[in-house]
C-alpha cells in the first residue's frame, strides 16, 4: 500500500529514479553528514585552547549535538513514515548545512553549544528517512552489502572532517572558522538532489524481487510471534509499542547502546588524546589526519567485510546479521584495552586499527537487520526508535561522562589539559568505560541472534497482510 501519491509521467522524467544514482546521492549525503560533524572534532583541541575551554567542555559541546539529534530522531522518523521520505532528507540536509556554516561565528562556549544543537536538529531526520528510502530501492538479499557501502560514506566523512578540522585549525589563530564555512556550503546542493529523488512505493524492492523469484518466500521460518503485534495502526504509541515487541529489534537497540557509547567517545576524543604531550604529542594537523586515516582504512575494511560476511552467512543462518555484530564487539574489547594503555606509537597504531576494524563490522548488518524485522511501512520508525534509544542511553551523554571522568582523574583539576598533559587521565577514563561496554554489546549480540529468523518471517507476513488489505 503506497502512502504517498504517485508521480505523473512528466514528473518522473525529472526525478532521480535509478537505484545506482540514488545510492550515490545518499552516499554523498552520508559523507557530508559525518564531515560536518567531525570538523569540530578535528579542531577541538585548538578551539578549546583559543576559547578557554576545559576537556570536559569538549564533552558538553559534543553532547549538545548528540542530545538534540537523539530527541529529534523519533518525531522525524515517524514523520518520514507518513510523508515523502526524500523530502524529509532534503530539508534536514539543508538545515544542518546552514548550521555548520554559522558555527564559524561562535565566539564562546554558549554560542558554540547552541550552534551544535541546531546541527543536531538538521541531522536527526536524515538517517531514519534515508534508511527507509534505501530499503525500498534495494531488497533484503543484498541489503547488508548496500548498507555497508553506504556507511563507507560516513567513514570517509570522518577522515575528511578530522583532516580539514585539524589542518585548518593549525594554520593560524582563528583559522578553524574557515573550515565550517566551506564545509557547510555543499550541503545545499545535495539537499536539492535529494529533493529530486523519486519516492519509491513502500516495500517496492522486496515485492519486485518476490515477483521475479517467488521461491524466496519459502526460505523464511514460521512466524513465532503473533502477527497482530506487527500490524500498523494510526496510533503512534501503538506503533512504537509493536516495534518494541520485536525481540531482534530490542537486541539491536541494547547492543547499539553500548556500541554507540564506545564509538561516540572515541570519535570525539581521539584527536585530542593524540595531541597530549604525555602520550604522543602530535600536532593538530598530524592528529586529525592520523585519526581520520586510521578510522577510514580500518573502518572501510570492517564495514565492507561485515556486510558481505553477514549476507553470505545469512543464507545459512538467518540470525547471522546480529551474530556477526556481537562477535565483532566482543573481540574488539581486548584490542581496545591494549591500544589505550600503551605508550608505544606503533603498538597503539596496530591495536587501534584492529579495534576500528572490529567495531565497524556491525554497521551494515545492524542497519539491514533493523529493516528486515520491521514491516515496510514502519521502517523509518524502526530506525528512529533504535537511534533514539541507542543514542540517548549510549553516546548522547558519553562525551560528557568521559570528559568529566578525565578531569576527575586529573589531580591538578584541569591544569593537565591546559598544558596538553591530560593523556593519562583520558586513557583511564576510556579504559574503565569502553572495555566493559564492548563486552556487554558482544554478549548481547551473540545470545540475541536466535530470534531473528522468526522476526523476519513475522515482518514478511505483516507486509502481505497490509498489501492484501490495500
Amino acid at each position: 500500500m503506497s502512502m504517498v501519491s504517485e508521480s505523473t509521467p512528466s514528473t518522473r522524467r525529472r526525478e532521480i529514479s535509478k537505484p545506482a544514482v540514488v545510492f550515490w546521492v545518499m552516499f554523498s549525503i552520508s559523507f557530508l553528514n559525518y564531515l560536518d560533524r567531525n570538523v569540530l572534532t578535528g579542531a577541538a583541541n585548538v578551539i578549546a585552547h583559543e576559547l578557554g575551554l576545559g576537556i570536559n567542555d569538549i564533552g558538553y559541546i559534543a553532547s549538545a549535538f548528540l542530545v538534540v539529534y537523539t530527541l529529534g530522531t523519533v518525531p522525524l522518523g515517524i514523520l518520514a513514515d507518513r510523508t515523502k521520505r526524500k523530502n524529509v532528507v532534503a530539508i534536514c540536509v539543508a538545515v544542518w548545512s546552514v548550521a555548520t556554516a554559522f558555527t564559524a561565528l561562535a565566539s564562546n562556549f554558549i554560542t558554540l553549544f547552541l550552534s551544535r544543537m541546531v546541527l543536531g536538529i538538521g541531522e536527526a531526520g536524515y538517517f531514519p528517512a534515508g534508511t527507509a528510502l534505501m530499503s525500498d530501492y534495494f531488497s533484503r538479499t543484498k541489503r547488508s552489502r548496500i548498507m555497508s557501502w553506504w556507511s563507507v560514506g560516513q567513514l570517509v566523512g570522518i577522515l575528511v572532517g578530522f583532516a580539514i578540522g585539524g589542518v585548518v585549525a593549525g594554520l593560524f589563530f582563528g583559522s578553524w572558522r574557515l573550515a565550517f564555512v566551506f564545509t557547510g556550503i555543499p550541503g545545499l546542493i545535495l539537499a536539492f538532489l535529494a529533493w529530486k529523488v523519486r519516492e519509491p512505493r513502500r516495500n517496492e524492492a522486496d515485492e519486485e524481487e518476490v515477483a521475479l523469484y517467488p521461491y524466496t518466500l519459502g526460505s523464511v521460518a514460521e512466524v513465532e510471534e503473533p502477527h497482530q503485534a506487527m500490524q500498523v495502526t494510526p496510533d503512534v504509541l501503538s506503533q512504537l509499542g509493536s516495534l518494541l515487541r520485536i525481540k531482534t529489534l530490542v537486541v539491536l537497540i541494547i547492543m547499539q547502546i553500548f556500541a554507540f557509547f564506545v564509538l561516540g567517545v572515541n570519535v570525539v576524543y581521539l584527536p585530542t588524546f593524540l595531541q597530549q604531550q604525555d602520550i604522543f604529542g602530535l600536532s593538530s594537523a598530524q592528529a586529525g589526519i592520523f585519526s581520520g586515516v586510521i578510522i577510514v582504512l580500518a573502518g572501510v575494511a570492517g564495514t565492507v567485510v561485515g556486510g558481505y560476511m553477514a549476507d553470505w552467512l545469512n543464507r545459512r543462518h538467518q540470525g547471522a546479521r546480529v551474530l556477526v555484530c556481537g562477535i565483532g564487539f566482543l573481540l574488539s574489547a581486548p584490542a581496545f584495552a591494549l591500544a589505550v594503555t600503551t605508550h608505544n606509537f606503533i603498538i597503539f597504531t596496530i591495536f587501534f586499527i584492529l579495534t576500528a576494524f572490529l567495531l565497524t563490522i556491525y554497521t551494515g548488518p545492524s542497519t539491514a537487520a533493523t529493516q528486515d524485522v520491521a514491516p515496510a511501512v514502519l521502517r523509518a520508525s524502526a530506525v528512529a526508535i533504535t537511534l533514539f534509544t541507542a543514542h540517548l542511553l549510549g553516546d548522547a551523554f558519553a562525551p560528557t561522562l568521559v570528559g568529566t571522568l578525565a578531569r576527575v582523574f586529573d589531580p591538578t583539576h584541569g591544569q593537565h589539559f591546559a598544558h596538553n598533559m591530560a593523556g593519562q587521565d583520558l586513557a583511564l577514563a576510556l579504559l574503565v568505560t569502553c572495555v566493559p561496554a564492548l563486552v556487554i554489546a558482544g554478549l548481547v549480540g551473540i545470545f540475541g541472534a536466535r530470534w531473528m529468523k522468526g522476526d523476519v518471517a513475522a515482518a514478511q507476513q505483516a507486509d502481505r497482510m497490509i498489501n492484501a488489505q490495500a
